[in-house]
C-alpha cells in the first residue's frame, strides 16, 4: 500500500537528544527533547500548598522534589524490600526554589515504619536514578545499589554506588562506571550471585546497551547492543529465588523503520540462565501488526514505550506494558495513542491477557481507556509536547510469594475529564488481582481516588511515577510514588511545584484483592466523605439505592438490608466499626468520625480506609487523617 501519513497524538517524542530529529515520512513536528542533564527552564514556583505533612502511619512522606520527572519511558525500580522487611529508596532530587542542582536522593524505611531520612546519594550534576539490593545469606550485610547517571550531553556517563552497609546511607566514595561517553538513562539489577546488570541508552537514540560486572563496578564487559526506541523503554530483573541464576532483559522495540520510532511497538525479552553472562536471541512475544501492513480502516494494537518483568517463586516469567490502539482514517492517517490498556503475557500459557477492566466512567465496547478529543485535538495534549504518557500505562507487577497470585499496579486515569487547569491528566494508582498466573484479572480499584478537576499549580494531585517491590512482605505491598502538585511534567512548560515523595506500605486486601470497581447498577455513590483530609472531624454519608426492580426473597421490593461500616489503617487492620441500621433508604444516612479508634483512642496522622458493606454492594474510599 501507499506510505501511511502519521498523526501521532501522543505529544511527540517524550526524550532525549536536545536537537530535533528531522521527520522522514511525514508532517510530524518534532520538538526538541530532553538529553537528561539540563536545568529546569525558569518557572513560577509554586510552594507546596498546605502544612506539609510527615506522617507517622504507614504512608509517609519521605522527601520532596520539584522535578516530578524521574524517569524517560519505563518507570523501572527505584524501591527494593531487603529480607529485614526494610525498604531501600531513591528518587531524582532537585533542590528546591533554584533548581540549580540535581542529584540522587536515597531514603530508607525500618521495618518499624521509622525512616532514616532523606538523604543525598550522588554528585550534582546526576539524575535518572534506579535502585536494587545486594544479596546476602546474612541480611545485615544486603546494601542499597543505585545506578544514575552524570556529566553533559555527549559527556554524560552512566555509575553505579554501593552504600557502605545495610542502610548506613554511605554514599559518594567511590562510585564505578563502565566510562563509556553517552551511554546514559541507566537501569540496572543484581543478580543471585551478586553479578550486576545494568543497561544504558545512547546519547544519539540509535541503540541501547546491556553491561556486566562481577566485581561491584571495579571492571565491566559489554556483552551486546540492541534495537529499542528513543524513550528508556528498557528494564531488568533478575530472580530472587533461591538456587536460581535468571535475569530477564524486556524492552518495546519499534516496528517502523524510518522514523516513528515510539509507539508502534513489539515487547521483546532476552534471558540469561547464568546471571547475566550469556543471553538467549531477543524473543519478540506480541508479533504486531507494523504500519506498512495496514490499510484504510484497519485498527490494531501496539506497545507503548513502558514494560516491567517479575519472576514468581515457580520462576516462572511473567511481563506486563502499556498498549494502546491505532487506526488509519480515511485522509490516509494513522491515528493512536487515545485508547490505552495494561496487558500481561506469561511464559507458561504464552496467553495475553488484559488487565485492566473498562472504566466505570464511560461505556467503551473494548474495554479501552479513553483521552477525549476537543475541536479535533486530544484534549490533555493539545498544543503541548507534553510527556509521553497515556490514560493507563507504566504497569508494575508484584507477586504473593505465599501463593504465587499476581498483583498489577498502573499509573492513569480512569475519567478522561480529570484534568488540571493546564490541561494534564491528574493521575491516580489502579490495580487489579490474578489468582490463576495472569490469565484472568478482577475489576480494577482506584488506589489513591485523589481527583482533582480543573485544578491550578499547587492544587493537584497527580500521584505519578509509581515503583513497586516485586514481592509482597509480610502481606504489604510497598511502593513509591511523586505526588505532583501540578500534573504534567513541568519540563514541558507546566509551574514548578514542590512535590512530596512518598512511600506507602499497605495491606494486600487494601482494596484490590476482595473489592471491585463501583458498581455502576447504583445511581447513587454509597460514601461521600467530607471533609477530606481531615483533622477533628469527617462526615460520613451513606445512601444505597437499588436499581429499580431489585426484588426480595418474598417477591417485593428490597426495602431494608443490614449495613456495615468499617475503618481500617493503611496495614489492613480494623480500628474501627459502625452499625448502620438500614442499607436502603431514601434519607441519607450521615455518621461522624473523630479520628479515634473503637476504644476512643486518638490514631495517628496517616492514610485509613472506610469500607461500606452492604448483602450486595461493597464499597471502599481512603480518608487521610491530619493532626
Amino acid at each position: 500500500m501507499k506510505f501511511i501519513k502519521f498523526s501521532c497524538i501522543l505529544g511527540l517524542l517524550f526524550f532525549s537528544m536536545i536537537f530535533a530529529l528531522e521527520p522522514i515520512k511525514t508532517n510530524l513536528e518534532y520538538l526538541p527533547k530532553l538529553r537528561g542533564d539540563e536545568p529546569l527552564p525558569a518557572g513560577r514556583p509554586i510552594p507546596y500548598n498546605g502544612v506539609r505533612q510527615y506522617f507517622s502511619g504507614q504512608d509517609s512522606i519521605i522527601g520532596s522534589t520539584p522535578l516530578e520527572l524521574q524517569r524517560s519511558g519505563s518507570f523501572g525500580q527505584r524501591i527494593m524490600v531487603d529480607d529485614l522487611g526494610q525498604a531501600h529508596i531513591d528518587w531524582m532530587w532537585q533542590d528546591y526554589p533554584g533548581q540549580t542542582s540535581r542529584w540522587c536522593a536515597w531514603n530508607a524505611r525500618y521495618a518499624d515504619g521509622s525512616y532514616y531520612g532523606e538523604t543525598q546519594a550522588s554528585v550534582s550534576w546526576s539524575g535518572y536514578v534506579q535502585i536494587d539490593i545486594t544479596r546476602d545469606v546474612n541480611p545485615d550485610s544486603q546494601r542499597s545499589v543505585i545506578s544514575y547517571h552524570y556529566g553533559s550531553g555527549a559527556g554524560s556517563y552512566s555509575w553505579i554506588d554501593i552504600d557502605g552497609g545495610n542502610l548506613w546511607g554511605a554514599w559518594g566514595g567511590d562510585p564505578k562506571s563502565p566510562e563509556v561517553e553517552g551511554h546514559i538513562w541507566p537501569v540496572i539489577c543484581v543478580a543471585r550471585n551478586n553479578n550486576i546488570i545494568m543497561v544504558t541508552g545512547d546519547v544519539n537514540i540509535n541503540m541501547k546497551h546491556l553491561y556486566l560486572t562481577t566485581d561491584e563496578g571495579e571492571t565491566w564487559t559489554h556483552l551486546m547492543e540492541f534495537d529499542s526506541v528513543a524513550t528508556a523503554s528498557y528494564f531488568v530483573r533478575a530472580s530472587r529465588n533461591p538456587g536460581s541464576q535468571k535475569v530477564v532483559h524486556v524492552w518495546t522495540q519499534s516496528m517502523d523503520l524510518e522514523g516513528v520510532s515510539q509507539w508502534c511497538n513489539d515487547v521483546y525479552y532476552g534471558l540469561s540462565t547464568d546471571n547475566g553472562v550469556t543471553w538467549s536471541a531477543p524473543i519478540n512475544i506480541t508479533n504486531y501488526t507494523p504500519p506498512d501492513s495496514m490499510n484504510i480502516n484497519d485498527s490494531v494494537i501496539w506497545a507503548f514505550n513502558n514494560t516491567i518483568a517479575v519472576f514468581d517463586t515457580s520462576d516462572n516469567l511473567h511481563i506486563a506494558w502499556g498498549g494502546h490502539l491505532a487506526w488509519v482514517s480515511a485522509g490516509d492517517t494513522l491515528y493512536g495513542g487515545d485508547r490505552a490498556k495494561i496487558f500481561h503475557w506469561d511464559e507458561i500459557s504464552g496467553i495475553i491477557s488484559t488487565v485492566s477492566s473498562p472504566s466505570i466512567y464511560y461505556n467503551e465496547p473494548g474495554g479501552w481507556w479513553l483521552e477525549p478529543w476537543v475541536n479535533g485535538a486530544p484534549y490533555w495534549h493539545a498544543g503541548a509536547a507534553d510527556p509521553w504518557r497515556t490514560m493507563c500505562d507504566q504497569p508494575q507487577l508484584v507477586v504473593d510469594p505465599t501463593n504465587n497470585d499476581l498483583y498489577c499496579l498502573w499509573y492513569g486515569n480512569d475519567d478522561s475529564t480529570d484534568v488540571s487547569a493546564g490541561l494534564r491528566v491528574n493521575g491516580e494508582l489502579y490495580g487489579a488481582y490474578s489468582n490463576d498466573n495472569g490469565l484472568t484479572w478482577t475489576d480494577y480499584v482506584n488506589l489513591t481516588n485523589t481527583r482533582t478537576l480543573g485544578a491550578g499549580p499547587g492544587d493537584c494531585f497527580d500521584e505519578d511515577y509509581m515503583t513497586a517491590n516485586p514481592f509482597l512482605v509480610n502481606d504489604s505491598l510497598f511502593i513509591t510514588y511523586i505526588e505532583d502538585k501540578d500534573a504534567g511534567a513541568c519540563v514541558y512548560g507546566g509551574a514548578v511545584t514542590d512535590n512530596p515523595v512518598h512511600c506507602w506500605v499497605f495491606h494486600k486486601n487494601t482494596g484490590i484483592t476482595e473489592e471491585n470497581a463501583l458498581e455502576p447498577e447504583y445511581a447513587n455513590p454509597a460514601l461521600e466523605l467530607s471533609p477530606n483530609p481531615f483533622s477533628k472531624q469527617m462526615k460520613i454519608k451513606f445512601q444505597a439505592l437499588p436499581t429499580s426492580g431489585r426484588e426480595s426473597s418474598q417477591g417485593g421490593t428490597n426495602s431494608k438490608s443490614q449495613a456495615t461500616m468499617s475503618i481500617y489503617d493503611a496495614t489492613g487492620r480494623l480500628v474501627k466499626d459502625f452499625s448502620l441500621p438500614t442499607a436502603y433508604s431514601l434519607v441519607p444516612t450521615v455518621v461522624s468520625w473523630d479520628g479515634t479508634d473503637q476504644t476512643g483512642k486518638k490514631l495517628p496522622p496517616g492514610v485509613y480506609f472506610v469500607r461500606l458493606e452492604t448483602d450486595n454492594h461493597t464499597e471502599v474510599k481512603k480518608a487521610i487523617l491530619l493532626r
